[in-house]
């Protein structure tokens, strides 16, 4: 029976025979490029572009080939030409995968590492005065841990595949407005007579700041959902989009928190997110205006803002007991001189010098030199945060980066300002600088975040790959051989 197939399968003229030859021909090339695209994909670990490279690769082969055929070549010499012509494919795997690596931004590692060893020399000089509260405790030695930890976070933050809160993003934004109910229902503490902090056991931590992290995170995949482009102003979808953005300041507003300035940061982050998605130009506006309206209200219905507010834009209207706080630090920022009055300075006359106040007693204790050190770092690494978001080609991980570096810029401008008396004090800290206890953890965490989106910048699949900017000329060379 095997010996009748081979018979019926044999051509019978030269018609078929040539038809024959050409068909195992083909087969035969196609086998050897199948071979050459898995070397050359055996070279490039982001699995995830695989196909794509084969589907790149493979295209400009048949071009070579077709021009081959066409000058009387036969498939398979076009083929061996065409794969010849292209270069060896151990080599051109080699160099995409050098191009397609994971890409680790250390270099926001280094002013970061600046604003926390002047944070700690600050915390140590706290706890090295033995004045007041002092005594007995050292901010600079309960730091530590909470740092070693936020490295941790830092480190899991960077591995972990931030595609995965995009995937998840309607679980992630129902959770956390499900867990702020439930936190500021059950679980709710006052720290320093401010509300928005969650105790569970021993550990107590910022929910405020992380419930809006949350928030952002979960922003881009739900608008990306929604496909705002394409729709008017007058589509539902915006109305949702809108909607999706105003639930935390609901939930802010219900609870009555006061952490306003990272309400703010939220607002301006979330503005971005919505613009970036294709946002309506009548939301863009309504957003801002929505936003001022509040922060009004906040100012007419609230005495201790009206007294911030004063304290700054109007301190001859405020007696000298209201506007006490501004002139302490202003005092302790003015005597301190080029050098400072030295390590172990005593922060008694600055209230909060730990936290709220790190800046003008780091001021004090340390001098002009040090302050303008640490307010260069902060320039630099938001310059830097600023080039990592423009480097990412991916639109969701962009938006996710974005968000995430305004609520990081947005501490550090307003800090330093409220610490150099242009803007009212707030609650939250200077990041990575003052004793922040479980929020250097979520600081440590965002910026963990910020590099696992740059890390895969290269590595992912992209219909219009965007490879010179970041290939230092690697790419473009491969590219133009090809």
């Amino acid at each position: 029976m095997n010996e009748d197939r081979r018979k019926t399968e044999q051509p019978n003229t030269a018609a078929d025979r040539e038809a024959y030859i050409r068909e195992m021909e083909r087969r035969e090339a196609e086998a050897s490029i199948g071979t050459y695209l898995d070397r050359l994909c055996a070279r490039v670990k982001a699995k995830e572009l695989h196909p794509e490279l084969r589907e790149e690769m493979r295209g400009h082969l048949d071009e070579l080939i077709a021009d081959k055929e066409d000058a009387g070549a036969s498939t398979l010499e076009a083929a061996l030409w065409a794969m010849k012509q292209m270069g060896d494919a151990d080599e051109i795997g080699g160099t995409l995968g050098q191009v397609h690596r994971p890409k680790f931004n250390w270099k926001l590692l280094v002013p970061l590492g600046v604003m926390a060893g002047i944070g700690l020399l600050a915390l140590f000089s706290l706890g090295a005065s033995g004045s007041g509260v002092f005594k007995y405790m050292n901010p600079g030695q309960q730091q530590l841990p909470y740092y070693a930890m936020g490295i941790a976070a830092l480190i899991a933050c960077c591995l972990f595949d931030y595609r995965l809160l995009n995937k998840y993003a309607v679980a992630l934004y129902s959770g956390t407005a499900l867990l702020t109910l439930f936190f500021f229902q059950a679980a709710s503490v006052k720290i320093n007579g401010t509300l928005g902090w969650v105790g569970l056991g021993p550990v107590t931590f910022n929910w405020t700041l992380c419930m809006f992290m949350l928030f952002i995170l979960a922003l881009p995949g739900m608008l990306d959902r929604l496909s705002l482009q394409p729709a008017s102003w007058q589509n539902i979808r915006h109305l949702i989009a809108v909607g999706f953005i105003l639930l935390p300041v609901a939930l802010y507003v219900y609870f009555d928190l006061l952490a306003w300035l990272a309400l703010g940061l939220y607002l301006v982050a979330a503005t971005l997110l919505y613009a970036r998605a294709g946002g309506a130009k009548v939301y863009l506006y309504l957003l801002p205006a929505a936003a001022a309206a509040w922060a009004v209200s906040l100012y007419v219905r609230n005495p201790q803002w009206q007294e911030r507010v004063q304290a700054v834009f109007a301190p001859q209207r405020q007696s000298p007991d209201s506007n006490y706080m501004n002139n302490v630090m202003a005092a302790a920022i003015r005597e301190a001189g080029w050098f400072g009055q030295g390590f172990g300075s005593s922060g008694d006359s600055i209230t909060y010098a730990y936290a709220d106040a790190i800046f003008p007693y780091l001021t004090y204790s340390f001098g002009w030199i040090t302050a303008g050190l640490l307010v260069a770092s902060i320039v630099w690494l938001m310059v830097l945060l600023l080039h990592t978001v423009r480097k990412i080609t991916e639109p969701v991980g962009r938006s996710m980066a974005a968000g995430l570096s305004i609520l990081l810029a947005g501490q550090w401008i307003y800090g330093i300002g409220a610490s150099l008396g242009l803007l009212p004090m707030t609650s939250l800290l200077l990041p990575f600088i003052g004793y922040g206890g479980s929020t250097t953890i979520v600081h440590c965490a965002i910026v963990g975040l910020i590099l696992g989106i740059y890390r895969r910048k290269d590595m992912l699949p992209m219909k219009r790959r965007t490879e010179a900017a970041d290939a230092s000329g690697a790419a473009p060379a491969a590219a133009s051989r090809y």
